[in-house]
């Protein structure tokens, strides 16, 4: 073959383009003739350019098609592989592009070329970049592809570029395009770039894993051998037939171990398993015999072959412990396995469920963004940065899957309710909505939904929705829904609506609107600056006011503020730094000690409105009994509270947090960590050495300040497991 090719400008491109046509022998004659000639015509436009290294620029490009040709994906793609960067880099334009290969392929060489405009700053040409790979994106899922074969390609060989440029590509790759490739269900690709961020993001902690697991890989090795014999003896006992293959699961154990969550010893002790069967019975058969012989917990099984996961990849996964060491079997079919290698770009291989899941995911990315905010000719650069801050926070949001009764899949962040459900099927939906059936029970509006539930909803068109509905709906569509009804009606109706609200809120403390007093009125108005009851009720039904906010202020016993202060000074109030409670008497919860940027919930309780991490337990029960008391509630954002602190109170936010450290600290580590962490500004109020770990009850400002924190720590103390605990 190497006689026949073209000879290129440079040895290593005819290496390259070499290497390229040995992986593309599953194309037609024709189609690699057009690959030969995007590798001379590639290189001709690059001529000038070189990479970092000082290699030339097209052996990159040549790199990423050979990436996907792995894959084996089609001729369009490859060819955009090897041109993708020539309109933003070289003298080509999209015209020649098109003429030379076709109108897909100028389709994906645009879809990843970057936006750059030298009037508006880098994070707006950064947003920009990101929205239009996103909109390219789910009009073709092949630009994702090339995109992050980029990355992998770029990932892997960064040595030749500064050490912060290193750690900057590696951050954005693990906040944007990780995720965005798992959403798509492409784990395959995102795997190896994830584990390459981790290496170029703190390459002191990559080592000290690396080096942890080629010390333990002999051991290791001969553990994954003798667990895969048991496996396929185990097969065979069953009389199935089936493939058994370790996997390596690195991915897992770095992101663990940069994520804080695991020692490095148990993290050692982890393997992983793929078990392809031929039908689905077959799986449930194995999965069965594992669960009865080790007695495996509902929490360590998840049946994503009925309830596929985001991205619609399915499979049975199973863990399990054996002599010590935690095994993870995930069992599929030949079908769900050729599914879940390219996601969103092999859907067509994929079943009904998975592709009703995948549709999940692509309808409520389609609904972030507003398709004509970035026109080609002029732009929105300001618009693409709210726009990309909104699919930041869905890309790291937890998410769940809920099923219509008809088996559509509808994808939710986690702590959505049966209303969220409602509104995500549409708003002729949720406007009229009165209760709801999950699996087969009866529910109120505000149940908060779980993954793989079925969500019926009882609906009457005589119905509207409730002004209070905005205090417990989690998702931002159901918000804006509720509010673009409310804002179409005429005042009165606004002030009927709102004056409703309120009355039904306070049956909550079984009053009415008749058992206020004119004291209680005028502590309202003065309280909302304004001079009538009418604009109070229309303050409910515009948003701006939660009706159980009003009841929480009118009837509450005094309460103390918990925010962790120094006796000689005066802490800045809880109520001055969420958003939505203003002037609202509230506490901060002793379950769960949330601090400034923890996801938090409101319970409307008899004492007043307490503030609970979302996720915290005792939140449950109170849900079961009456879901209308617990709103969300939103901290002010990061610049007001920054700003707050360093002018009018001279940084004086303090909350207390609890961290368990599972190591036993000596005198003069405890010496070392009081000091590092006073660098940084956080207290320590309490150190307790126990038998196994320690706990320390540090003052920190935010979430973000706790974090900083344990970095610190665990880059200190040779990187132990470090644990927020919820209370002592």
């Amino acid at each position: 073959m190497s006689q026949t090719l073209p000879k290129l400008s440079h040895y290593l491109v005819d290496e390259a383009q070499y290497n390229l046509l040995r992986s593309v022998g599953y194309l037609s004659v024709d189609e690699r003739r057009d690959i030969i000639d995007a590798c001379a015509f590639g290189d001709v436009a690059h001529i000038k350019d070189k990479r970092k290294s000082g290699e030339p620029y097209i052996t990159h490009p040549i790199a990423v098609a050979e990436i996907l040709a792995g894959f084996r994906l089609d001729r369009d793609t490859i060819i955009a592989a090897i041109l993708h960067d020539t309109v933003e880099d070289t003298e080509v334009s999209d015209e020649q592009i098109e003429q030379r290969y076709g109108k897909v392929v100028a389709r994906l060489v645009d879809g990843v070329t970057k936006l750059k405009s030298s009037s508006h700053n880098k994070q707006q040409n950064k947003a920009a970049t990101f929205h239009k790979i996103l909109t390219a994106t789910l009009n073709d899922p092949r630009v994702l592809i090339i995109k992050l074969a980029d990355r992998l390609h770029n990932m892997s060989t960064l040595d030749a570029v500064r050490p912060e440029k290193q750690r900057a590509t590696a951050q954005e790759t693990l906040d944007f395009y990780v995720p965005f490739a798992r959403l798509m269900g492409i784990n395959d690709i995102a795997d190896y770039i994830e584990v390459l961020c981790y290496r170029n993001l703190d390459s002191d902690m990559y080592n000290k894993l690396s080096d942890k697991l080629l010390q333990y890989g002999l051991g290791r090795n001969f553990q994954k051998e003798a667990i895969h014999r048991y496996l396929i003896i185990v097969l065979s006992s069953l009389g199935l037939t089936g493939h058994v293959k370790i996997l390596d699961n690195r991915v897992t154990m770095y992101r663990q171990f940069f994520r804080n969550r695991g020692e490095i010893n148990t993290l050692l002790r982890q393997y992983s398993f793929e078990i392809v069967l031929d039908t689905i019975e077959a799986c449930d058969k194995l999965a069965y015999y594992l669960i009865k012989k080790y007695q495996i917990a509902d929490d360590n099984i998840a049946d994503n072959i009925r309830r596929p996961l985001p991205g619609g990849n399915q499979s049975l996964t199973l863990i399990y412990d054996r002599d010590n060491d935690s095994i993870k079997v995930t069992i599929m079919t030949k079908k769900m396995q050729r599914a879940a290698l390219l996601g969103v770009i092999g859907a067509e291989h994929a079943s009904d469920i998975s592709q009703s899941v995948i549709q999940a995911s692509l309808r409520n990315m389609k609904e972030l963004i507003d398709e004509d905010s970035l026109d080609d000719n002029s732009p929105d650069f300001s618009a693409a940065v709210s726009t990309i801050n909104e699919l930041m926070d869905y890309l790291h949001s937890s998410k769940i899957i809920c099923y219509s009764p008809q088996g559509r899949a509808y994808e939710l962040p986690q702590g959505s309710t049966a209303l969220d459900f409602a509104y995500a099927v549409g708003p002729m939906v949720g406007n009229v909505a009165v209760g709801a059936n999950i699996d087969h029970k009866h529910a109120k509006l505000g149940t908060v939904v779980t993954n793989g539930q079925t969500v019926e909803i009882e609906v009457d068109k005589s119905s509207e929705p409730k002004a209070e509905w905005l205090g417990f709906v989690a998702t931002n569509k159901a918000r804006q829904q509720i509010l673009r009804w409310f804002k179409d009606l005429s005042h009165e109706d606004k002030q009927r609506h709102g004056q409703q609200a309120l009355d039904r809120a306070l049956k909550t403390y079984q009053k009415s609107l008749d058992d206020l007093s004119v004291s209680d009125w005028n502590n309202l108005l003065e309280w909302r600056g304004i001079s009538q009851k009418q604009d109070l009720f229309e303050q409910i039904s515009s948003g701006t006011l939660l009706p159980q906010l009003i009841v929480s202020r009118l009837f509450n016993d005094d309460i103390t503020n918990m925010c962790a202060q120094d006796d000689n000074e005066q802490m800045v109030q809880p109520q001055q730094l969420i958003a939505n409670a203003a002037g609202v008497e509230l506490d901060f919860a002793n379950c769960c000690h949330p601090i400034y940027g923890d996801p938090i919930v409101g319970h409307l309780s008899r004492h007043g409105l307490v503030a609970h991490r979302h996720k915290c337990f005792s939140l449950d029960d109170i849900r079961k009994d009456n879901p209308y008391q617990v709103i969300q509630l939103r901290w002010r954002d990061d610049k007001a509270v920054k700003q707050t602190e360093s002018e009018e109170y001279g940084g004086k936010i303090r909350f207390s947090a609890y961290l368990k450290l599972s190591i036993i600290l000596s005198d003069e580590q405890i010496s070392e960590v009081v000091y590092h962490l006073r660098q940084l500004n956080i207290g320590v109020e309490t150190v307790d050495v126990r038998s196994t770990d320690t706990v320390l009850q540090v003052v920190v400002r935010s979430r973000s300040h706790l974090a900083q924190g344990i970095r610190e720590l665990r880059s200190l103390l040779g990187f132990p497991n470090i644990m927020r605990l919820y209370q002592l």
